[in-house]
């Protein structure tokens, strides 16, 4: 197993050499010196921008400017997913790789160590040629957001290996164990909410959480499913900044798993603000559809594309709040809240249930 590494200091001249030439991305030459940048503390992770110099001769090409990601479970504030860490190790060594064109950052190294949890990717430097843009308003960056999305889920579209040794979907037992933990979580939100939460969104928590059961029976179906990335806000994307020559990519890959697309759709769109999210909502899920259509997915209509987007604004969208107060504990988000209901209330997701 490799050795996880924690701090830049770690990575060597020798290393790095070593592993270049491994991965064929030095052929010639070796690594002379790594210089580390200011260390960027994220979520559960810390980041370093690393420059590497090249003895004379050395392969054109060779990566110049890479950045290491450390994560650890204990960094996250509280109940952080100890198995998000490894997602992201195997969708590095396993998922990418085998994905024709995959919609991320090229990969140098990863490691997990299963006894800690801890983790951490080697990955290149794209700040040259992209750029991270969290703002929705910019109706270019949600189109390629959108077209990443759909390299990503055409490439898994009811894929052989998906369900196989490619994420897995879970038993009955387990889904029932889901249901019931967001039930106890919920009802454990909204007592604390108290009378900020109105009745409308009481009633729209409690249809959903009754109908639950029901509603995941479309993720057993069989059939157009896919491999999602699971947190895919804008923030979660680099853009390039020549649209002509680059695409989107999509980064931190923790909670990848095997579900229907329109998880990742209302994890993006559902959340903006409304008058922004009505005037973009159905261009852009119809651009996502075409785009689907254009990498060879067969048998998806857009009356189903629109409906799996319905149906996660009710499994994802509303529940969003109640993740990030119950297991984050962070504050209730109530921008967050009253977003994602009006979704539900505009888009009839009512009828869902």
């Amino acid at each position: 197993m490799a050795t996880v590494i924690t701090d830049a200091a770690q990575v060597t001249p020798e290393w790095l050499t070593g592993l270049l030439r491994e991965r064929r991305a030095l052929s010639r030459g070796e690594v002379l010196r790594v210089t580390a940048g200011e260390p960027r503390r994220t979520f559960a992770s810390t980041v370093w921008p690393l420059q590497a110099s090249y003895s004379r001769g050395a392969t054109l090409g060779a990566p110049r400017r890479l950045f290491l990601k450390s994560s650890s479970p204990a960094q996250a504030p509280g109940e952080y997913d100890p198995t998000g860490p490894r997602q992201e190790v195997v969708f590095y060594d396993t998922i990418a790789p085998a994905m024709a064109d995959p919609p991320t950052i090229p990969c140098y190294h990863a490691a997990y160590d299963a006894e800690t949890g801890a983790s951490h990717v080697l990955l290149r430097d794209l700040s040259e040629t992209h750029a991270a843009s969290p703002d929705p308003e910019d109706e270019r960056h949600a189109e390629q957001a959108i077209e990443a999305l759909a390299r990503l889920h055409a490439a898994w579209w009811d894929h052989p290996r998906l369900g196989r040794d490619v994420s897995r979907f879970p038993t009955r037992q387990e889904r029932e164990a889901n249901c019931a933990d967001a039930e106890r979580r919920t009802a454990e939100f909204m007592a604390a909410l108290g009378e900020r939460l109105l009745a409308s969104w009481r009633s729209a928590y409690e249809g959903a959480l009754a109908a639950l059961p029901q509603l995941f029976r479309r993720h057993a179906s069989g059939r157009n499913l896919t491999l999602a990335h699971g947190d895919a806000h804008l923030g979660n994307y680099l853009y390039p900044r020549d649209p002509a020559t680059a695409s989107a990519l999509l980064i931190d890959w923790q909670f990848w798993h095997a579900t229907i697309g329109g998880t990742d759709l209302a994890f993006m769109i559902a959340g903006w603000e409304t008058a922004l999210r009505r005037r973009r909502e159905g261009p852009l899920l119809r651009r996502y559809h075409q785009a689907l259509l254009e990498r060879g997915v067969a048998g998806y209509s857009w009356p189903e594309c629109w409906d799996d987007y319905r149906l996660s604004v009710v499994l994802v969208s509303i529940f969003i709040p109640v993740w990030q107060w119950s297991i984050f504990k962070w504050e209730p988000n109530l921008v967050a809240l009253e977003r994602s209901m009006t979704a539900f209330v505009d888009l009839r997701c009512c009828e869902l249930l």
